[in-house]
């Protein structure tokens, strides 16, 4: 099974997906609210240096469904903590992670953000890190949207003392208690802080139960204002994070076990509810054999928890009952409830989710050797089409251009053997004959590159002037290698010993196949020549500015790797780094938000 397999795959659905490289181990994760839509947009052809690095290494894609983005997000922080892929941490450069501090020091704590721990104030909590800025800035957004904690980032004291008057958004909007105006008890303003502290080490069910506590002792006072807003709170909490009352009180861990089968393959998932929350999903394949089949459900939970008892009870949906039959050891239940249904059927579709996706990579290798022959029938090759070389030439008005040279074996992209060419001559104006030429040529007369495996096929992106060329140079060269080439138009193949082109059904395998070499050598090829392009506009724009020097742009493109990067990012950040002052860091910032919107790329 290959990468461009996956991506066809993979649902629209939320969840959480994994990049794996040749090992199979993963290298990113993410979340998504649409997860074919997400994790597409990866492979796109980009100017970042970052998704680029993605890209060569990315071998396979892995997927789990969750029932909304915010059960998405969740389990994709604890698939970050317990991975630890490299390029979540890579995708953010070697800066510094966003914390969330509490500044427990103070009589009235803040919500603030940090880039690092302070040793002077020990008192002050911190929670983090979290692999996107921008993950952190929803969790802090949230936060302050559910809790009415201070974050305006002043002295309380100082505040008090000049006894100032206005009035802040947060105040008239009734999200802050103003406690710069000892509008609130500092042990009032206290219960809030604990709370917000419970909400963001994940205690999301310890929280409603002293929320309701603190709510029904309100009422019990007369005090119906404070239980209004304690009971709004409350209802806040569950419907943006999506907690349902019937998995309330003893039902707030649960494991949800569903199945499915085909043939004598059976896929089973566990979907782990903690603290109301989908905490985690695992999926487990079992090939029946004859003489020892799961029947029950005592063999089926063995077989996922090992010698350990289950510690918590067991949900399943009625086609588990059906299908083994019930051991009494163990507390399983059926419930009817909404929510109950809902999580059945995520894990559900996980377990069949994990079982196509098995089936999928057997059919694979027994159908591959099959589209393998129908090309070398398709195309009259003297062998088997194991090793084929892409090629491409990318180029901006015979500017920054650039060839590539990519390689599959048995279908599978080969990155470690793929090569790319600054070609060398300069053009007035593009001239891919030429540019072809001279790619072709490079590579196969180059020495340090005879060791690399000889190809069976060579696929030639373009029409039948651009296969002529290449034919011209490989007869030169002396190199026997059947060459085609495959027009975007109207995806034509043009061959060597045809005048005219063959067509395929769009959904044949063999096209599919061949586009996917095309569209990999393009890939490849664009994203170069981006690259090269890029490092003309650093060179340039940011030079032009006085303090600027060679040694800055350096130092700034280390740290930020594009120009898309160095225009989001913080003046502070900027000020500290290049160690300049603010006219300097918004000259840069805007030159790198206009260098933006110039005209686009071109291929």
């Amino acid at each position: 099974m290959s990468l461009f397999s996956d991506l066809e795959e993979i649902p629209t659905e939320p969840g959480v997906y994994l990049i794996k490289d040749k090992e199979q181990k993963v290298i990113y994760v993410g979340k998504a609210k649409n997860l074919r839509n997400r994790v597409k947009q990866h492979f796109q052809t980009t100017i970042d240096l970052k998704e680029d690095k993605l890209q060569e290494l990315a071998h396979r894609v892995d997927w789990i469904i969750t029932r909304n983005e915010s059960e998405a997000l969740i389990l994709e922080k604890k698939l970050i903590k317990q991975l630890s892929p490299k390029l979540n941490s890579m995708l953010k450069d070697d800066k510094s992670h966003l914390l969330i501090r509490i500044t427990m020091e103070e009589e009235y704590p803040q919500l603030l953000f940090a880039r690092e721990t302070d040793q002077r104030v020990s008192k002050s909590v911190y929670f983090g890190p979290f692999p996107k800025d921008t993950m952190v800035k929803q969790t802090a957004k949230l936060v302050v949207r559910l809790f009415p904690i201070c974050n305006c980032g002043k002295t309380m004291e100082r505040l008090a003392k000049k006894g100032s008057t206005a009035r802040c958004m947060r105040e008239r909007l009734g999200r802050c208690l103003s406690p710069c105006k000892n509008n609130i008890s500092p042990e009032d303003y206290g219960k809030i802080v604990k709370n917000v502290i419970s909400f963001l080490k994940g205690n999301v069910a310890d929280l409603l139960d002293s929320i309701e506590e603190e709510m029904w002792l309100a009422s019990q006072e007369s005090n119906f204002e404070k239980a209004a807003n304690l009971r709004d709170l409350t209802q806040a909490v569950r419907t943006i994070l999506n907690i349902q009352d019937d998995l309330h009180s003893k039902q707030k861990n649960i494991d949800v076990l569903a199945f499915n089968e085909h043939e004598d393959d059976l896929a089973l998932s566990k979907l782990e509810m903690r603290n109301h929350r989908i905490h985690n999903i695992t999926n487990y394949l079992y090939s029946r054999e004859e003489d020892n089949p799961l029947g029950t459900t005592g063999e089926v939970i063995t077989f996922i928890y090992g010698e350990e008892k289950p510690k918590y009870s067991i949900l399943v949906g009625p086609a588990f009952t059906e299908r083994f039959l019930e051991t009494k050891d163990f507390n399983i239940r059926t419930f009817k409830t909404t929510i109950a249904k809902q999580l059945i059927e995520i894990a559900e579709k996980n377990a069949r989710n994990e079982l196509q996706k098995f089936k999928r990579d057997i059919q694979y290798q027994k159908d591959f050797e099959k589209i393998l022959d129908e090309m070398k029938n398709d195309f009259q090759l003297t062998k088997i089409p194991i090793i084929i070389h892409g090629f491409d030439i990318s180029t901006l008005k015979g500017e920054h251009s650039v060839g590539s040279c990519v390689v599959f074996e048995n279908g599978v992209p080969q990155k470690k053997l793929y090569r790319r060419f600054r070609i060398r001559k300069t053009y007035t104006e593009p001239n891919d004959y030429a540019m072809m030429e001279e790619v072709i040529g490079r590579r196969y007369s180059s020495e340090t590159l005879k060791s690399d495996p000889k190809p069976d096929l060579l696929i030639i992106d373009g029409g039948k002037g651009q296969l002529n060329i290449a034919i011209k140079v490989l007869k030169k060269l002396k190199i026997s290698v059947p060459i085609i080439s495959i027009a975007k138009k109207n995806e034509e193949i043009f061959v060597e010993w045809s005048d005219g082109s063959i067509e395929f059904e769009q959904n044949s395998p063999v096209l599919k196949l061949v586009q996917n070499v095309r569209d990999e050598a393009h890939r490849f090829a664009i994203n170069y020549h981006k690259i090269l392009r890029l490092r003309s506009i650093q060179d340039s724009i940011f030079e032009k500015i006085k303090g600027i020097g060679k040694i800055k742009v350096q130092k700034l493109m280390l740290e930020y790797g594009t120009i898309e990067e160095i225009a989001k990012a913080e003046v502070e950040d900027l000020k500290k780094l290049l160690s300049v002052n603010e006219v300097i860091v918004n000259q840069i910032l805007s030159l790198a938000q206009k260098s933006l919107h110039k005209s686009p790329y071109e291929n």
